[in-house]
């Protein structure tokens, strides 16, 4: 099947070149922006890898700040991969504004009380999904979820969901921060930045 006609044209927007020595009040207006304009702002694709073989999977991001903050599952294959290699890349694409973000860093597990803070300020049936679900594991057929779903919720009925103990988060802290937003022609604009020790190096990348 080819597919070579599927094709977009970009336009030309306002440039993203600018004196702002900070990457990440950057992706704090584009985020804002993006909050305005796309569906699912949040989400990203995680990438990491086990004996140099890359795998990535949609995410959603749950907070930032110097950091990027996310949840997820240990027994996973993601979590499987980052206990044996904790440095990974995330990607934003938000189609609506043809712009996308590339972050590469080192990634921190975080505490179990900051966990559980915000495991349990998920919505109940999040809860229940989250306890029922053995991420990444074979199942014999689809009902096996529902079912063990169906299960905790009439045993939990009026009860606290119990913290699943394979439920865990990471901060994903950025040493290169890059900011890619379509031009006409395919002249892309692109900006990286790199940290090198307490500082930013910034350079203009061709597309």
């Amino acid at each position: 099947m080819n597919i070579n006609k599927t094709r977009k044209i970009y336009k030309d927007k306002k440039s993203i070149f600018s004196n702002n020595h900070s990457p990440l009040a950057l992706f704090k207006t584009w985020y804002s922006e993006a909050e305005k304009k796309v569906t699912e702002p949040n989400a990203f694709s995680l990438s990491t890898t086990y004996r140099n073989k890359p795998s990535s999977r949609m995410m959603l991001l749950k907070s930032f700040s110097n950091t990027f903050t996310f949840y997820t599952n240990n027994n996973s294959r993601k979590g499987k991969d980052i206990d044996s290699n904790k440095f990974a890349s995330i990607l934003f694409w938000w189609k609506e504004m043809q712009r996308q973000v590339r972050i590469e860093g080192y990634l921190k597990q975080l505490s179990e009380s900051t966990v559980k803070k915000y495991f349990y300020s998920r919505p109940r049936e999040s809860q229940i999904g989250a306890l029922s679900s053995n991420q990444s594991s074979s199942l014999s057929s689809y009902n096996e979820l529902v079912n063990e779903f169906n299960r905790n919720n009439i045993i939990y009925k009026n009860k606290k969901i119990p913290f699943p103990q394979n439920w865990t988060g990471f901060q994903l802290k950025p040493s290169l921060i890059e900011f890619w937003q379509g031009g006409k022609n395919r002249l892309h604009q692109r900006i990286e930045y790199k940290r090198k020790d307490k500082k930013w190096e910034i350079r203009i990348l061709a597309p």
